[in-house]
């Protein structure tokens, strides 16, 4: 049992890490403008497959429930490995769409049930950590490499094929979930019952809105509105790639240091620590005393929002638990698929006419998020979580 979950919790990262290598990721937008498609056509794009993926979030969940997550594993990295293809192959907007219909179907059915997996394998806040780490060091080495390619768009859309193959080799050779013998005695229950008890479970709810507000956040402001505040501040457009290797190179570390710093700390004072680092990172940002104030604030938010993340897992895991926890999981993961939806398109809306403004209203969704967490307190007290 031991070394099954020892096998299980290293082939996920190695998978994670895998995949993590999106080596066109710097020049995706290019790419795609090479290949025939206009920016609105990728916006388009973007929003159909995001509320596909939204749409099979949940049923997916549910699926995985009752037909095992390791094969739903299976079939979103296989998945995920076509969509790749077609993004080699793809010219104009149909064979584009494509790639995001299969991106949608991959990412769907893997959310919330690669959680589901480890955490059936005894995984901890500590593994979660590791799991997040994994993918975000796969995005350190494509920020390593990727200069030294030549023919920049052709490799770096092949090599993408190849480490997402290597992924899935890694999936496939994962043993099957271990069946835990109180799960296998509870019955299952339909969608419409798992949302009900979610619904019914005020700490959980707003415990998972606190989180996925702060996560919601760190997306917008450290990936889209970051990059508004570097023009301001006057840093070169050649220079962009450093803040972007640092917030990585912050991700990947700090992943790997939440679990240690939990046991230290706890995990309430770690969880209020955490939006207090992205609310001084904002406060930087928003008063954009130069390059590297805005750099320091970019890494203050990022730093608390990968902080609290492994702590995040885990609570979720072990409230969720059941036979249909891959279904609870995925309805937290659309909680905060619409949360981000909203964030970006509000903040997105004012940054066009006010950065410091869309920075104001980022803190004040923080310190919701901050709010939410102090009424759900309670739950960060519950054992056995890490």
């Amino acid at each position: 049992m031991q070394n099954t979950t020892h096998k299980a919790v290293v082939l996920m990262n190695l998978s994670a890490f895998f995949s993590g290598m999106v080596f066109y990721a710097p020049v995706a937008t290019l790419y795609r403008q090479s290949r025939g498609i206009s920016v609105w056509q990728m916006s388009l794009i973007e929003a159909l497959s995001l509320a596909l993926m939204m749409a099979l979030e949940i049923p997916w969940g549910y699926v995985a429930d009752r037909i095992g997550y390791r094969r739903t594993l299976v079939f979103s990295f296989l998945v995920l490995f076509i969509s790749k293809i077609v993004f080699f192959a793809a010219h104009g907007f149909s064979l584009f769409l494509m790639e995001r219909i299969l991106l949608a179907i991959a990412f769907s059915a893997l959310s919330g049930v690669d959680i589901a997996y480890l955490h059936r394998c005894n995984a901890g806040q500590k593994e979660f950590g590791y799991y997040q780490g994994s993918s975000f060091l796969g995005l350190l080495v494509v920020a390593l490499i990727f200069p030294l390619f030549s023919e920049i768009f052709v490799q770096s859309a092949f090599l993408t094929i190849v480490s997402h193959l290597i992924a899935l080799l890694f999936i496939l050779a994962l043993p099957r979930e271990p069946v835990v013998q109180n799960i296998l005695s509870s019955h299952y229950t339909g969608v419409v019952e798992t949302l009900g008890r979610l619904a019914r479970d005020r700490l959980l709810l707003l415990y998972v809105s606190g989180n996925t507000l702060l996560f919601g956040v760190n997306q917008v402001v450290t990936v889209f509105l970051v990059q508004l505040c570097y023009t301001k501040v006057g840093l070169p457009l050649s220079a962009f790639g450093l803040p972007f290797l640092l917030l990585v190179i912050t991700s990947s570390t700090v992943s790997y240091l939440s679990s240690p710093l939990t046991s230290y700390f706890g995990r309430r004072a770690l969880t209020l620590f955490s939006f207090v680092l992205s609310l001084s990172g904002l406060a930087l940002l928003w008063s954009m005393q130069g390059v590297v104030v805005v750099v320091l604030g970019a890494v203050l938010v990022r730093l608390g929002a990968t902080l609290v993340q492994p702590v995040y897992l885990a609570v979720t895991a072990k409230a969720c638990e059941g036979p249909d926890l891959a279904t609870s999981l995925s309805m937290n993961s659309l909680i905060g698929s619409l949360m981000e939806l909203f964030l970006t398109l509000g903040l997105g809306f004012l940054a066009e006419r006010n950065l410091s403004l869309a920075l104001g209203v980022a803190s004040i969704a923080l310190a919701l998020g901050l709010g939410l967490l102090f009424c759900s307190r309670s739950l960060l007290s519950t054992p056995n979580l890490v």
